[in-house]
């Protein structure tokens, strides 16, 4: 065993997802490209599941080398009709942030996308009719391999916000992750936009969440700043699947030594709090 991988323990490479979709649009990859991903994935990295990273961070739980853990943020209903089967064929586990306030109840796990908009008309104006339901929250879940986690009620950008405001989101979509899923020990949470300032870190610190996942690009290091999560976007192609693995596959070279991993993660971070 190398040096690289004898002074500090492994780094955890987190990437993250929005759409999986046959359409070409911002934020989203097809079917075929996730899946040729999860099957690279497989065959060269260990994926962890969302209980085990939890372990790592509060137990001591010792890691694989070359681990991955999935999470997709927002929760689409194309992370059920087009992802989630693409994971329950493989057996691999994954993370989805959901903005609440768009979940409806519901009995029924739907087979097909009602219509479509592209993600920035979605973004503007949500539908709910785009994002998951209780019934498929429900069914993802009793599979073993999906946790459903929060992403806010609203999906606000909780930067610049006053502290009543950020607090009552999360604890509003608190309340519903605990009524609605798997009980656990502990609950994450994720950034919308990966916006925060201290006045959101401050709610948050006040809130039932004991960690959060940021949009910083970078891997999670023992004894980063668990509110503060980085991770890998791997949200977007330009049609190219090769170019696509290809660039993921230099990323998680980098992000998933140890030493080259902490001084890559540190250095990108350093430069975006220049521009800010």
């Amino acid at each position: 065993m190398s040096f690289w991988r004898v002074s500090m323990p492994d780094p955890v490479a987190i990437l993250t997802f929005h759409h999986v979709l046959p359409e070409k649009d911002t934020l989203t990859i097809p079917p075929e490209l996730f899946e040729a991903l999860i099957l690279f994935l497989k065959d060269h990295y260990n994926i962890i599941s969302y209980q085990t990273f939890i372990e790592h961070l509060f137990d001591n739980k010792r890691l694989p080398g070359r681990s991955v853990l999935l999470t997709f943020d927002d929760g689409y209903l194309d992370n059920y009709l087009y992802a989630y089967p693409v994971l329950a064929r493989h057996q691999v586990p994954a993370v989805i942030f959901a903005v609440t306030g768009q979940i409806r109840a519901s009995d029924d796990c739907r087979t097909s996308l009602p219509f479509t908009l592209s993600h920035r008309e979605l973004n503007r104006k949500p539908k709910p009719e785009l994002f998951l339901n209780t019934a498929e929250i429900k069914a993802m879940e009793s599979s073993g391999l999906v946790t459903i986690e929060s992403h806010t009620r609203s999906h606000l950008v909780c930067s610049h916000q006053p502290y009543e405001t950020v607090a009552r989101e999360l604890s509003d979509s608190f309340t519903f992750i605990k009524e609605h899923t798997t009980p656990r020990d502990r609950y994450g949470f994720c950034w919308p936009k990966g916006a925060y300032d201290d006045v959101a870190l401050e709610a948050f610190s006040d809130s039932p969440y004991t960690f959060a996942f940021s949009t910083t690009e970078g891997a999670y290091h023992t004894g980063d700043d668990l509110r503060t999560i980085r991770r890998i976007d791997c949200s977007s192609w330009n049609g190219n699947q090769e170019e696509y693995l290809g660039r993921l596959r230099r990323k998680l070279r980098i992000y998933t030594t140890p030493l080259l991993s902490q001084w890559y993660s540190s250095f990108r971070e350093y430069r975006i709090r220049q521009k800010r």
